[in-house]
């Protein structure tokens, strides 16, 4: 394993640990991306369909970090007809990235993600996504929610390939397979709900944190017993966990000290026993977004 510190980042430049922004209001993403980049984050991740990039763009003018010393992620919501959502064409996704850069109030992002295939234009989004590169308004480009199989459309098509894949990622979803196919095509591994395994994930009434409660319970088990024993946190532990398999991680609290607390994960290392014992909990199932009755990864509309 590489030596991983808090400078540390990964080929296309992130930061290991990022600060999430979904499911705070436009009030909580100021005040929280403001706490997180005072805390010594510098890796900000948002997306269209949270709903609150105004209020992460004044967090970022907020804190007063110089702007290359930032990474920030947004994603392109791609349309779901499921949901009353009409794919974004070409046109639009250049235009969706415009507006969101307003609303952060930035020149550019650092790296801009389709969030799920759940279009059958998804081609001619990624078309669009290369375009958005070539002429500077995102550094990087990449996908979120996607499975060997897209990945190789993108491929087939004759296109630029992905420069990172965001993923839900954690001991119940360890995407053996997909992490190994990543790393053969240096596709950058991003990990999200991380904490999903923990009781205390999305607890919040309407959060969804309680779909798929059963299935936890041994994994809760066996974290608890780790993170007692090398005397850290549940979370950390997880977090930590990902970053051992080469993901970067992002870590998401509205309050301050836990925002501070979830940056350092640099100061303890598991041992290879009790990575093994993690590792043996995979059951390849989803949860982040079961709540929502889908598993982004499955429903691929076909191409268009």
């Amino acid at each position: 394993m590489m030596e991983l510190s808090k400078s540390t980042r990964n080929g296309i430049d992130v930061p290991l640990v990022g600060f999430g922004t979904y499911q705070l209001s436009v009030d909580q993403a100021e005040f929280c991306v403001k706490e997180a980049l005072k805390a010594g984050f510098r890796h900000i991740d948002s997306a269209e369909g949270y709903n609150n990039e105004e209020g992460t763009g004044k967090g970022i003018m907020a804190a007063g970090v110089s702007r290359d010393a930032i990474f920030v992620t947004t994603k392109l919501f791609p349309g779901y007809k499921q949901w009353g959502a009409p794919g974004k064409t070409y046109e639009q996704t250049i235009e969706t990235l415009k507006n969101q850069l307003k609303h952060l109030r930035l020149d550019y992002v650092d790296l801009y993600l389709i969030h799920a295939p759940l279009s059958e234009l998804r081609l001619e989004q990624w078309n669009a996504l290369v375009e958005l590169k070539k002429s500077g308004l995102t550094r990087h480009i990449g996908v979120s929610n996607y499975n060997e199989e897209r990945l190789k459309e993108i491929s087939d098509a004759g296109l630029a390939k992905p420069e990172a894949n965001q993923i839900e990622f954690h001991p119940i979803c360890a995407q053996v397979d997909l992490t190994r196919y990543m790393k053969e095509n240096s596709i950058a591994p991003i990990a999200y709900s991380s904490l999903a395994p923990l009781s205390t994930w999305r607890a919040e009434e309407g959060q969804g944190g309680e779909v798929l409660a059963e299935i936890k319970e041994e994994c809760q088990l066996v974290t608890h017993e780790i993170a007692a024993k090398l005397k850290v946190s549940e979370a950390k532990l997880l977090l930590r966990w990902g970053l051992q398999h080469g993901y970067c991680v992002l870590t998401k609290s509205s309050k301050p000290e836990r925002i501070r607390e979830n940056l350092n994960l640099f100061d303890f290392e598991i041992p290879d026993s009790d990575m093994k014992r993690l590792n043996r909990l995979n059951q390849n199932q989803a949860i982040a977004w079961a709540a929502n009755g889908l598993n982004p990864m499955e429903v691929a509309p076909p191409l268009k």
